[in-house]
């Protein structure tokens, strides 16, 4: 398990530190037929985002590596594309089939910080509950919340339907 500065190591699990300011959360779970380590596999196998990601079109990263940039692209509506997003991965943790990258904390935005997690949960052998959020802190926080809630809500909402998708095939 790999965290970077800024969590903490609560039972084992990293989580982000609490800080003051303002908290928006967004959020999408899905249930999918198949075992944990496969969904997994596909959320980790960042070269393969293209071939069913809708989401991230374009990963910049070629693997984890906490505390490491990158650049990716959002599509937020089919006619809205984020492009160079700048990312840091802040946590990885393969034994408890979690992930969380965020904006990046030398290249981002002032005044909103982001995590972004996505975490499996094994059901049975052959079930995995995906849960997929991102948590914005900071003044911003609001006003990203405004612009862009509902936009992420059903971006995250497409997301967990194409991993279901992918990882059902």
């Amino acid at each position: 398990m790999s965290c970077v500065v800024g969590f903490c190591k609560n039972r084992g699990v990293c989580q982000p530190i609490r800080v003051g300011g303002q908290l928006k959360v967004i959020r999408s779970e899905i249930d999918i037929d198949a075992s944990v380590e496969k969904v997994w596999n596909i959320i980790v196998d960042l070269e393969r985002y293209p071939e069913w990601n809708p989401f991230t079109p374009r990963m910049g990263a070629k693997r984890i590596v906490v505390g490491e940039e990158f650049l990716l692209d959002c599509q937020m509506t089919e006619k809205q594309l984020l492009k160079d997003e700048k990312e840091v991965f802040l946590a990885y943790d393969p034994e408890q089939y979690r992930l969380c990258w965020g904006t990046s904390r030398t290249k981002g935005r002032p005044g909103i910080k982001s995590y972004r997690w996505q975490i499996c949960e094994p059901v049975d052998d052959h079930r995995t509950h995906f849960v997929n959020y991102e948590e914005f802190h900071g003044i911003l926080a609001p006003l990203v919340n405004l612009l862009y809630g509902k936009k992420l809500q059903i971006a995250f909402n497409g997301y967990c339907q194409a991993l279901k998708g992918r990882a059902e095939l």
